[in-house]
């Protein structure tokens, strides 16, 4: 059953998703649109988050479009400006926008880095700064969603070191946002996303980088580990980003923290785990050699 403390979906609820033009992003907003959220669709492609925002309008849908570089602090602070303006409250906070660069780290240069980490980092501590405060102040029950991905279960992952140390920092973030939250008893839920093989255009992030951060030199070698990876989002074990969003809806409604959207994942995840217990000391009176 739900938990009232939940119920942050339906009519006058609002709903707030970044890197909602494509993928991910917009099966959330199509998704809370459809079940009566008012929904703000923000995306640094302002004209693609319109045509999602018209498309859910037209569909009977409350929505508004903002375009909105989430690696710019003042940028998502209108975001929560232009949402209070709009409709006078924020329910539920998806930081969902996220990009990578795909080379060995020894390939990766730094504005490689910076740009990874503005986008998919500094982007969720500015979502979380922005509107954590209005959800806060609001006293009614609220939920935060964080995009990581299963990188951040797995951390290392050879060819997307940058995007991986995000996804690292994107699971501790919500961990500890959430414990917070429970300390003190506000209402407001968290979850983190950890997606795998999902047919979106995250393997397309270069159309969104800024031009004084150069472009990606790929290697060959490279290139072919992303067409592999970009291969699987369709494959057997691909999931559509509506069914993603559907798994998210229903944590969001349950309050649930992990959203995890492969099973086939698992064994990964338990081998990462296992070495790390293997070499915990046998007892509190251990010391080091």
């Amino acid at each position: 059953m739900t938990d009232a403390s939940h119920d942050v979906i339906g009519a006058g609820r609002v709903a707030v998703v970044t890197g909602a033009a494509s993928g991910i992003g917009r099966a959330l907003a199509e998704a809370f649109a459809d079940a009566g959220s008012a929904v703000v669709v923000a995306d640094l492609d302002g004209a693609e988050a319109e045509a999602v925002a018209a498309g859910i309008r037209a569909s009977g849908g409350e929505a508004e479009a903002m375009a909105v570089n989430v690696a710019d602090a003042a940028a998502v602070d209108r975001l929560a400006a232009s949402t209070l303006e709009r409709f006078g409250r924020v329910d539920v906070l998806c930081n969902n926008a996220g990009v990578s660069t795909f080379n060995l780290l020894r390939d990766q240069t730094l504005d490689d880095w910076r740009w990874v980490f503005d986008v998919n980092l500094w982007g969720v501590v500015h979502g979380l700064q922005s509107f954590v405060p209005i959800m806060r102040s609001q006293g009614t029950p609220g939920h935060i969603v964080n995009t990581a991905s299963i990188a951040g279960l797995l951390s290392g992952v050879a060819f997307i070191g940058p995007y991986s140390a995000t996804k690292v920092a994107v699971v501790s973030i919500s961990e500890t946002l959430s414990q917070e939250l429970a300390i003190d008893q506000t209402p407001i839920g968290v979850s983190v996303l950890c997606p795998s093989s999902v047919d979106t255009r995250v393997m397309e992030s270069e159309r969104g980088r800024p031009a004084e951060l150069g472009t990606e030199q790929r290697t060959e070698m490279a290139e072919s580990v992303r067409l592999a990876i970009r291969e699987s989002f369709t494959g057997p074990t691909g999931l559509t980003p509506a069914a993603v969003a559907a798994r998210t809806l229903d944590a969001i409604r349950t309050g649930r923290f992990w959203i995890i959207t492969h099973a086939g994942e698992r064994p990964a995840v338990e081998t990462r785990f296992a070495g790390i217990l293997a070499d915990f000391p046998a007892g509190a009176e251990a010391t080091p050699a």
